[in-house]
């Protein structure tokens, strides 16, 4: 049996900017971190005993004959780009729910490939995970999005990835002491909306309005740059806080569907009572929302948003690893 623990990740700036429609012609730029919140595929060989060959478990089961009978597109996607034919069983649980912004699709996706390589006897790289999941999603399956949430899944840390019309993407850990690191996690609360749903239809949207969201999109990118220099120059972490805030209110004009009543009026209760920004996480409509603000205001915060989940968390520099073989 092997076993993948791959992270989820939370993004602060640059969303958006990863569609590769938009890097192609004008770069893009994104700063992020995983956290440790985690999904779990197992992979075991299947005894030929079954009258199955292969079987998936997730939110539910699939005994199947051959790869491609499988519903689950990634599921199916995985195992017929890397040609599986031995018969598998595959498992899957996770800390947090899917379709919540958080990029668990891609965090299933790398960490199933990772499984399935080693299982195989390969050795794989976390340049090879990022660019097969991106392969299996984007390509094969179809799905609408950035390339952001691959690299992150597959390398963790707290990272700035550089999208450019070049072949490679940058990827650069940044070089933050522990008490900086440390000192921004303890600003950040995480609140759990209760919405959970496929953000595809806000995706398709947004990127049919490449064209029109440039001028938005081309300060979301500079963002990037500005809260690097924030966290390495030791400037007031505040700063950091108002400038979220800033991007949300860009993000909000990308597409319809981004915000809605239920999240609007939570993160105006917690602006009212001490947040500095926030933003909803992923594409936007559902899932989980990030906010800001000093410590001493997280329990008024917590307070003014009864009917959301809180979600303590921190930060991961670890990737998709295999924790048992």
């Amino acid at each position: 049996m092997i076993i993948a623990r791959t992270p989820f990740r939370v993004s602060f700036f640059g969303g958006g900017t990863d569609f590769q429609d938009h890097y192609t012609q004008h770069g893009g730029a994104v700063l992020l971190t995983t956290i440790n919140q985690y999904c779990y595929l197992s992979i075991h060989r299947l005894s030929p005993f079954f009258k199955h060959r292969f079987r998936a478990s997730y939110a539910q089961t699939e005994s199947v004959l051959k790869p491609e009978e499988f519903q689950h597109p990634l599921v199916r996607e995985c195992l017929l780009h890397l040609g599986v034919q031995e018969g598998v069983e595959i498992s899957h649980v996770a800390d947090l729910p899917g379709r919540t912004g958080l990029g668990t699709s891609s965090s299933f996706t790398v960490g199933l490939l990772n499984a399935l390589h080693v299982w195989r006897g390969e050795r794989v790289t976390a340049e090879d995970l990022a660019r097969e999941a991106i392969h299996v999603e984007r390509v094969r399956v179809g799905d609408t999005g950035g390339h952001q949430d691959q690299y992150a899944a597959a390398y963790g840390g707290f990272l700035r990835l550089d999208f450019s019309a070049g072949p490679r993407t940058t990827v650069r850990q940044l070089a933050l002491p522990a008490a900086r690191l440390l000192e921004l996690e303890q600003c950040l609360m995480l609140f759990y909306t209760g919405i959970e749903q496929s953000a595809e239809n806000i995706l398709t949207h947004q990127r049919q309005r490449t064209a029109d969201n440039l001028p938005y999109l081309r300060q979301m990118r500079d963002m990037v740059d500005e809260a690097e220099r924030i966290l390495t120059d030791g400037q007031d972490m505040a700063h950091f806080g108002r400038l979220l805030h800033h991007t949300w209110e860009l993000k909000k004009k990308l597409a319809q569907g981004i915000s809605n009543t239920i999240v609007d009026q939570a993160y105006e209760a917690a602006r009212k009572h001490g947040a500095l920004g926030g933003k909803l996480l992923g594409a936007g409509g559902r899932g989980f929302l990030l906010l800001f603000a000093p410590t001493d205001r997280h329990a008024a915060i917590r307070q003014a948003l009864p009917t959301l989940q809180s979600v303590p968390f921190r930060f991961s520099s670890c990737g998709s690893e295999i924790i048992f073989r």
